[in-house]
C-alpha cells in the first residue's frame, strides 16, 4: 500500500514539474477547444470591424448583412454571444458547434434563460426552423428565444412567429442596432478603464 502511495505522488510530482516548465504553447490543446477559443477572438474582431461599417456609412444595413454573410457561420455564433455579453446578458456557449439541438448558446437576464439560434441566409428565413425553434424553446424551459438572421422573415414565419411569441426575431436594423450596441458598450467600457488607469 505505501509503494502505491509514493508511486501516486511521484506521479503528480512530475506532472506539477512538466507543467511549471512546459511554455504554454506547446501544452497540448484539444482542435475543438483551440477552434473554439479561435472563433470567439475572430468574433470580437468582426464586431470591431462593424462597427467601422456602421460608422462609415449613413446607410449601413446593407453592408453589415453583406459583411455578416461572408463570415463562417461559427464566427456568427461567437459574434452574437460576444454581443450579448456585452449588453450585460450572462452567457453560455456551447461546448461544440454540432450536435447542439438547435440552440447556439444560451443567455440569462435578470434570472431568466433564453436561447440563441443564429442563421446566415441570403434569401428568405425557412419556416421549418422557426417551428423548431419555438419547440426547443418549450422542450427546454426557457422565457424565450432570439431567432437571429440575415435574411428576410417572409409570411410564412410571420404566421409561425404568431404561434410561437416565446420566439423574439432580430434581423434587418434590429439586428444592426443591437451589434452597434455591444460594440459601443465595448469602446465605453475600454475608455472607462482608460480613464481610470490614468487618474
Amino acid at each position: 500500500m505505501p509503494q502505491i502511495i509514493f508511486i501516486a505522488i511521484a506521479l503528480l510530482l512530475a506532472i506539477a514539474i512538466w507543467l511549471l516548465l512546459t511554455p504554454k504553447r506547446k501544452r497540448y490543446i484539444p482542435k475543438r477547444l483551440w477552434r473554439k477559443q479561435k472563433n470567439i477572438t475572430t468574433a470580437d474582431t468582426v464586431l470591431a470591424k462593424l462597427h467601422q461599417i456602421i460608422q462609415e456609412n449613413r446607410e449601413p444595413l446593407p453592408f453589415v448583412l453583406a459583411y455578416l454573410r461572408k463570415i463562417e457561420p461559427f464566427v456568427f455564433e461567437e459574434l452574437l454571444l460576444t454581443c450579448f455579453e456585452r449588453q450585460g446578458y450572462t452567457i453560455r456557449r456551447n461546448k461544440r458547434y454540432t450536435g447542439d439541438g438547435g440552440v447556439d448558446g444560451c443567455v440569462w437576464l435578470h434570472g431568466e434563460m433564453y436561447l440563441v439560434q443564429a442563421k446566415r441566409y441570403k434569401d428568405s428565413i425557412n419556416p421549418v426552423h422557426v417551428e423548431e425553434f419555438g419547440r426547443v424553446i418549450q422542450s427546454r424551459g426557457a422565457v424565450g428565444g432570439y431567432f437571429v438572421h440575415t435574411g428576410r422573415t417572409g409570411d410564412k414565419s410571420r404566421e409561425l412567429l404568431r404561434l410561437y411569441p416565446a420566439v423574439q426575431v432580430m434581423s434587418g436594423q434590429k439586428l444592426v442596432d443591437f451589434i452597434e450596441r455591444a460594440a459601443l458598450s465595448r469602446r465605453s467600457a475600454i475608455s472607462l478603464t482608460k480613464t481610470i488607469v490614468n487618474s
